[in-house]
Order: structure tokens, then C-alpha cells, then sequence
């Protein structure tokens, strides 16, 4: 079975780790808010946003949000905030729009930072293990995942169906 490795640290170690992670956690939720807000909002809001993105000379577009079945959804959060860092400083710098509390400090901008360097890298062993038969099986496998992971994440109906295939034809193959 799966091992909670925190539940093997000591109590002030599990305080020192949900101290150094709360920095990382307060940007990811800040980020995750104000696309919520602008993808939601009043009109106001959102042609606030759209306002600030031409003045800017940006492409006009939403803030990317993730969810919490594709993890490497978080990258291209925090990837696309920080490519916007100066539309979303605007934005949520604007009293009357009420986003103040959103704001990342000069502080949070480097954790984005951080955070988006080190989820390239994860992404990019992601990517990888996407296109390997045999993590495609071990999904397929997994008692709470099954084919039902595949389409929670959003996988086309042939990549499904490819390693669904996979699986009968790697069983049929190795243990008929």
C-alpha cells in the first residue's frame, strides 16, 4: 500500500515542513482565486482584465487555471501568470475591483518563479511517462484509478481506447 511519509516525521518536523510549504501553497491559492474571480466574475472584472491585457499589448485571454486531475495543469498556471505578471500586478493593484488580497508581493513573484522552474522539469518526466506502454498498464491497473483516470484527465477516446487495447493484448501475450 501507499506509505504517508509525513506521518513518519516527528511533530516539529511536520511543522517545519507545513511552514516551508505555506509560502508555495499561499501563491498556488492566490493564483487559483483570481482566475476563478476573472473566468466568474461581473462584467466589470472581466472587461477590467481585458482592458488591462490591450493596454498592455497582450493577447487578449483568461487566466489558466488548474484542476486537480491534470497536475501539470499547475505549470501552465504559473507559467502563464508570470508571462502576465504585469496585467495580474494591475489588476488586482485596482481597489474598485476588490482583488487586493490577491496580490502577489515581490516575494510570491520569486516562489512563482521557483515553482514554475521546478515543475518544467516535472513536466517534462511527465510528458515522458505518458508515452510509456507501461505506465499506461500500471493506470489502467491501479485499483482507484482504472480507465476512469484516463477520462477524468481529459484523454481523447482513442488514447483510452489505445490503452485499454494495450492492456488486453499485453495480458493476452504474457499470460494466456
Amino acid at each position: 500500500g501507499l506509505v504517508d511519509e509525513v506521518s513518519l516525521l516527528t511533530d516539529i518536523e511536520q511543522e517545519n515542513l507545513r511552514n516551508s510549504v505555506h509560502p508555495v501553497k499561499l501563491v498556488l491559492t492566490k493564483l487559483r482565486k483570481l482566475g476563478f474571480k476573472i473566468i466568474h466574475s461581473t462584467v466589470k472584472l472581466l472587461l477590467a482584465w481585458h482592458e488591462i491585457l490591450e493596454a498592455l499589448k497582450m493577447r487578449v485571454t483568461t487566466l489558466q487555471r488548474d484542476v486537480s486531475t491534470r497536475w501539470n495543469l499547475t505549470f501552465d498556471m504559473v507559467e502563464y501568470a508570470l508571462r502576465h505578471r504585469e496585467a495580474i500586478d494591475a489588476v488586482t493593484q485596482r481597489r474598485d475591483l476588490g482583488l487586493r488580497q490577491l496580490e502577489l508581493t515581490d516575494h510570491e513573484w520569486v516562489i512563482a518563479e521557483q515553482l514554475r522552474d521546478v515543475l518544467k522539469t516535472l513536466n517534462r518526466y511527465y510528458q515522458l511517462t505518458d508515452t510509456l506502454e507501461v505506465y499506461r498498464i500500471a493506470m489502467v491497473l491501479h485499483p482507484c484509478h482504472k480507465l476512469t483516470y484516463f477520462r477524468r484527465a481529459k484523454w481523447e477516446d482513442t488514447w483510452i481506447e489505445t490503452a485499454e487495447t494495450l492492456v488486453q493484448e499485453t495480458f493476452e501475450r504474457s499470460y494466456s
